[in-house]
């Protein structure tokens, strides 16, 4: 695949992700009346805290010799032989949008593959499941010119994963797209290529990927509680279950809300901030204050357990 090429499948696999992620109302900030604030673009991520075990991000994981690890979805992905890292993608967005790694197989397979993630909670249209959001890549590309995609998408199994696959074609390029969700985060695999057998191939690559189980659910034993990710929960951060917060300094007064991810431990403390997009001295703001908050436990089972859910900040003059 010449060098052209390559970039205009990037641009072609970018495009495609992008699609359906126009401006519209997103999850709502906490407030104790829970009324809903829309969100707005931010600027990169620049550090994160953490303690214990949370000290991974979406955006955290890598290429080290042939293989591409991402702590925080719990993936392993060894790359197809002679492929190599690619292009670097944008930082994170606003909404939750993750170019998680660039593979560049156009050397031994004519072929490039993006992984990325869309987060659940800050998403620009609200997506549930993986099926909402094949639905929403589908309806957005279907009205592009000369292109062919499949009248619905097919349910595979990759590495003991459920998935739902796309394959469209346009201009000579064809594209697969694979996705299953990973810690309220819509994963998927997007590859581009000359030809639909080398799709097929990758495709099948796929399954020597590693994948935590399915289940978010923590067990009875200690050491696999250790090694269970938080219960990931929209909205638990309510006026009910907030026991302390502390309000950031309003800084760079922008007009920009912040979408933020945070860990609660089984205590109620707060383990790990993450900031996905805002300002420095907005990043610093915030993760000051929200190590002080302390919410109500959540309880499964009768256990008290660790919980990941998110929330917005309003960098927004008061001034009347």
């Amino acid at each position: 695949m010449p060098k052209a090429l390559k970039y205009l499948a990037f641009s072609f696999l970018l495009g495609g992700i992008l699609a359906g992620q126009t401006a519209l109302p997103g999850t709502p900030a906490i407030s104790d009346s829970g009324a809903p604030t829309g969100l707005q673009p931010g600027a990169p991520s620049e550090k994160n805290i953490s303690v214990g075990r949370y000290d991974a991000d979406p955006e955290s994981g890598g290429v080290a010799g042939d293989i591409y690890t991402n702590a925080y979805f719990g993936l392993s992905l060894r790359l197809p032989p002679g492929w190599a890292e690619g292009l670097g993608g944008p930082p994170p967005s606003s909404r939750g949008l993750y170019v998680l790694a660039a593979m560049d197989g156009t050397k031994a397979s004519s072929a490039t593959m993006l992984i990325v993630a869309q987060d659940q909670f800050f998403s620009a249209k609200p997506l549930s499941n993986v099926a909402e959001a094949a639905a929403d890549l589908r309806d957005a590309m279907a009205g592009t010119p000369d292109l062919s995609i499949d009248p619905a998408p097919a349910n595979v199994k990759i590495s003991g994963h459920d998935f739902l696959r796309l394959d469209y074609n346009a201009g000579g390029l064809y594209r697969v797209w694979l996705a299953t969700e990973l810690r309220c985060h819509v994963v998927s695999f997007n590859i581009t290529g000359t030809d639909r057998a080398t799709m097929d191939r990758i495709a099948d690559f796929l399954q020597t990927m590693s994948l935590p189980t399915q289940s978010n659910t923590p067990t009875e034993s200690n050491s696999d509680a250790e090694q269970t990710p938080p219960t990931c929960m929209k909205d638990y951060v309510t006026a009910q279950t907030t026991v302390r917060r502390v309000e950031p300094l309003l800084v760079d007064l922008n007009g920009q809300t912040v979408p933020v991810r945070i860990i609660i431990g089984p205590d109620g403390k707060v383990l790990h901030v993450h900031v996905i997009s805002a300002t420095p001295a907005q990043r610093r703001a915030i993760e000051e204050a929200l190590t002080q908050w302390e919410f109500k436990p959540l309880e499964l089972r009768g256990r008290p357990t660790a919980v990941e859910t998110g929330l917005v900040f309003e960098f927004k003059s008061r001034r009347p």
